[in-house]
């Protein structure tokens, strides 16, 4: 079960089809990575697959970011909606290492002559998926938690039909395996002898 450390509002995977069949192909052929590569966008695109309808853009200006380089999905004008992605396997700490996994990532969403409200992020993790809906005027954070192990992370926008163009922007996308590692029974049982 996936939690999150806002209040933003969860909703349950509908009609990502073709998204799901990425990420199912994702998981499987998942390198052994140590945590999020290339989260600052630092190195442009480099370690991350866009998933785009035809005419929309993923695009990874060097500066203009929370700070320096970022990542930028376009819709177009006028277009028939739908939802683009870029998405990113990876290896957060060792299943057995700890107990939960913190991801987190900045983003900000911009209206660009559409109608209030006709777009929002959406974030799928393993497939569940969180809706973003605020509209910062600036790079605003969100974080969500899940187990230690690897995952696949997809950073979407999200735009309905008919309405014109929404830009996506993410940055500093990171992820960190926390808890601690449980004591085996024979180093425990030797512990409590030297306190006796």
């Amino acid at each position: 079960m996936l939690s999150k450390r806002t209040t933003r509002p969860w909703s349950p995977a509908i009609g990502l089809v073709a998204l799901a069949v990425a990420l199912a192909a994702s998981l499987a052929a998942a390198p052994s990575r140590a945590d999020v590569i290339n989260g600052d966008f630092e190195n442009g695109g480099s370690d991350w697959s866009p998933n785009l309808p035809p005419d929309w853009s993923a695009v990874f200006p060097p500066a203009g970011g929370n700070p320096d380089g970022y990542a930028m999905i376009r819709s177009p004008f006028a277009g028939p909606g739908g939802i683009g992605c870029i998405i990113q396997t990876f290896l957060c700490g060792e299943p057995e290492g700890g107990t939960e996994c913190t991801i987190g990532f900045d983003y900000r969403l911009e209206q660009i002559d559409a109608s209030p409200g006709s777009a929002r992020i959406k974030v799928l993790i393993d497939g569940a998926e969180s809706v973003v809906t605020d509209v910062p005027t600036d790079w605003a954070s969100i974080s969500y938690v899940v187990p230690c192990g690897v995952h696949v992370m997809a950073l979407c926008l999200e735009v309905d039909p008919e309405n014109n163009s929404w830009v996506a922007s993410f940055d500093n996308v990171r992820a960190e395996c926390t808890g601690s590692v449980p004591v085996d029974a024979s180093t425990w049982t030797s512990l409590k002898g030297m306190f006796r």
